[in-house]
């Protein structure tokens, strides 16, 4: 069994990055549509998992847990910070972050908590499905990740 939560990795759209988000947002907080806890739906190895707060702060944990030979190796990221949004774009300003791996086949290479180094900005596109499900299109890479509120 495999369940991977990731930092902000999401992926598919039309859309062409933009050369600086973070210069080009212009509206602070997360419409009431994005408020609250979501989960990703995809079948594979990754469960990803934002929240969305009034105050315009976001948190998000990924998870991979696959078994070994050795045992269970699991990695998890926690992430958080501030989110822009702009009609359907998105932008992620991570403040804080925090890696943990625990690998039963190198033990010595497993740390609990490290600080990630890579705090960048990350820019999406947003829409809600007829259903209410929340689609988060990464500009960078074009995919794009389906989540269900919780």
């Amino acid at each position: 069994m495999v369940v991977l939560v990731s930092a902000p990795i999401l992926a598919g759209c039309d859309h062409a990055p933009r050369a600086d988000p973070v210069a080009q947002t212009t509206t602070t907080g997360s419409p009431g549509e994005l408020l609250g806890a979501w989960q990703s739906t995809g079948a594979g190895d990754a469960l990803l998992m934002y929240r969305f707060d009034a105050d315009g702060g976001y948190t998000h944990t990924s998870v991979l847990v696959r078994q070994r030979p050795s045992g269970l190796f699991s990695q998890g990221v926690r992430v958080s910070g501030s989110v822009d949004v702009d009609g359907e774009r998105l932008v992620l300003r991570p403040e804080d972050g925090a890696v943990t791996l625990t690998d039963p086949g190198s033990p010595g290479s497993s740390y609990t908590n490290r600080p990630m180094t890579d705090l960048s900005a990350a820019e999406y596109t947003w829409m809600l499905s007829p259903d209410g499900d929340l689609g988060l299109t990464e500009a960078a890479s074009g995919k794009t990740v389906t989540y269900r509120r919780l």
